[in-house]
């Protein structure tokens, strides 16, 4: 296995202490037990996703000219896509067709607006560019 970059080895170590200290929460503390899951999920996550990025990265750069120019434009379409969804939710919401609390639209927002991203930025680099 080649050496691993020092962010990709912090990156890796800060998942596994989060993961440990939601553990050693859950099983010391005598709490509400969403903030063990809490801890216990995000290390996981941080901890495979690096992982991830890690084994897919090969021999590429992570980030060149190209790559940064499409994931801007897929987030700016993203965002514009995203101001189109809090239209409609508003306009859902004043003619009372749907009866949304702050946390269920923040919910939708936080989702739509990841994975649009992700979905743009997918679609341009499949693309080749984005003129």
């Amino acid at each position: 296995m080649r050496n691993m970059e020092k962010r990709y080895v912090y990156k890796l170590a800060l998942g596994v202490i989060v993961l440990l200290a939601g553990i050693v929460s859950a099983t010391f503390y005598e709490h509400d037990s969403s903030f063990s899951s809490f801890l216990i999920t995000m290390g996981l996550v941080l901890f495979i996703v690096t992982a991830l990025r890690f084994f897919r990265q090969g021999d590429l750069p992570d980030r060149d000219e190209r790559t940064k120019k499409l994931a801007a434009y897929g987030i700016t379409y993203s965002w514009l896509l995203t101001l189109i969804l809090i239209s409609v939710l508003y306009l859902a919401n004043f003619f009372k067709m749907v009866d949304f609390t702050a946390e269920s639209v923040l919910g939708i927002l936080l989702f739509f607006m990841t994975i649009s991203a992700n979905i743009f930025r997918w679609y341009f680099t499949r693309k080749g560019d984005v003129e």
